[in-house]
Order: structure tokens, then sequence, then C-alpha cells
């Protein structure tokens, strides 16, 4: 038995011995197969390097000429601007040498149609007199004007005055429209004194409006107002106001308290 064990043994030991040694020369293989690779890669990658900084150089070259070529661009535009200025210029003296030729000549056909006795040399004092009784003129049209202007500020004040005087009438009509307020209580809230009134901003009454309460003939209290809508108050009843043995009810008329608000 021992001696079978053995031989397995031996026998495993071979086994395991020739295959370290495949594996062994199969390892070697990978690693000179890596090995070879990397160095590819590496060679690769140095072209490709290489190739990259030719490009960037290129491109620096191509940015240095368009910058160049920019630069020339400019300068051939600010020829162009000089060149085209020169030329208006030159158009503009030409313009002006031929309005001065043009002038010369109707002044010669003037001086042609000048009177038998009329000497160029009295121009200027025959257009002095002339300038003169043009001065005098104007000054005589300037204090018309001054004239017209006072006359016109006099009817602006007088228009000003009767605007105060219709201003004035609109606000007394108003007063009296005022006066002629005819509204009713048309809700009462005993419980926290106030009432409601169907008249507002629409019939003229303002926060200093004092309203009184009537029934009849009688004056039943005030009421003090506390917001105004268009077409009607909120006010409080002035208790202290109230006619003994009388409350403000639904139906009673509100008046000015004052004849003129």
């Amino acid at each position: 038995m021992t001696k079978v064990l053995f031989i397995l043994s031996a026998v495993v030991m071979l086994v395991a011995t020739f295959f370290a040694y495949q594996n062994g020369r199969a390892f070697s293989q990978v690693r000179e197969n890596v090995t070879a690779l990397n160095v590819k890669v590496q060679s690769d990658l140095n072209a490709a390097n290489a190739v990259v900084a030719e490009v960037t150089k290129v491109n620096g070259d191509i940015a240095r000429v368009q910058t160049e070529l920019d630069v020339e661009s400019e300068k051939i535009k600010a020829q162009k601007l000089k060149i085209a200025q020169a030329e208006n210029d030159t158009k503009r003296d030409q313009d002006s040498l031929d309005a001065q030729n043009k002038k010369l000549a109707s002044l010669k056909v003037q001086l042609d149609k000048l009177p038998q006795g009329v000497k160029p040399e009295t121009l200027v004092e025959d257009i002095n007199n002339m300038k003169k009784a043009i001065a005098e003129l104007q000054a005589q049209a300037e204090q018309m004007k001054k004239d017209v202007d006072t006359e016109e500020a006099k009817v602006v004040e007088a228009r000003k005055g009767l605007d105060e005087v219709v201003k004035k009438i609109e606000e007394r009509k108003k007063s009296f429209d005022r006066n002629g307020l005819a509204a009713r209580i048309v809700a009462v809230n005993s419980d926290w004194g106030f009432v409601v009134v169907d008249a507002g901003l629409n019939r003229g009454i303002t926060d200093a409006t004092k309203l009184l309460v009537v029934r009849g003939a009688q004056t039943v209290g005030k009421l003090n107002i506390v917001s105004i809508q268009g077409d009607r108050t909120v006010a409080n009843i002035v208790p202290e106001t109230l006619a003994e043995g009388m409350s403000i009810a639904p139906g009673d008329r509100v008046i000015l308290e004052k004849l003129y608000q």
C-alpha cells in the first residue's frame, strides 16, 4: 500500500511539474507579447504627439497670418476712408468754386442792369440806406408786436378773471346743490350705533360734511361720517344729539347741518 501511495505521489509530482513548465512558457510568451505591445503603443503615442505638435504649430502660424491679414485689412480700410474723405473734400471745393462762379456771373448780370448814372461804387451807400430803412421798419414792427403782446396779456388776465368768476359760480352752485341734499336712512344698526345713507360722493358729500336726521319738521339727531362711497355713506349716530324719546329709523330724511359746506 505504501508503495502504491509513493507511486501515485511521484505521478502527481510529475504531472504538476509538467503543467508548471507549460504555464511558465505560456506566461513568458504573454509577457513578451505585452512588452512588444507596450513598445508599439509608446511608438504610436510618440508619433501622435509629434502630429499634435505639428498641428499646434500650424494653428499658431495660421493665427499669426490671420492677425497680419486683419492688420493689413484695417490699413486698407483706413486708406479707403482717407481716399473717400479726399474725394469729398475735392467735390466740396469744386461745388464751392462753382457756386462762387455762379454768384459772380449773377452779380455781373445785375451790374449790367443798373440804371443809367448808377455806379457800382455807390451801391454800398444805397445798401446801407436800405438797411437803415429796414431797421426802422423792424423797430416799428417790434413796437407793434410789444403792443399786441401787452393787449394779449390784458386779454389773458381778463380771461383768468372770468375763469375765476365762473369757477366761483360753479362752486357756489355745487354748494347750493349740496344744500339741497334730500337723502334717506336705508339701514340702522342699533347695536353698533351706525346708519347707512343712500347718498355719497355722487351727491357731493365729503368727510367734512355734517349731517342731520329729521322726521317731518323734528330734528331726530346728528351723524358723524365714517366712510363715503359712490352712492352710500356710513355714519355713526351721535347719541347726545338724539331728541328725547326718539331714535333714528329707516326712512328718516338726511339733510345738511349747515347752510354752506
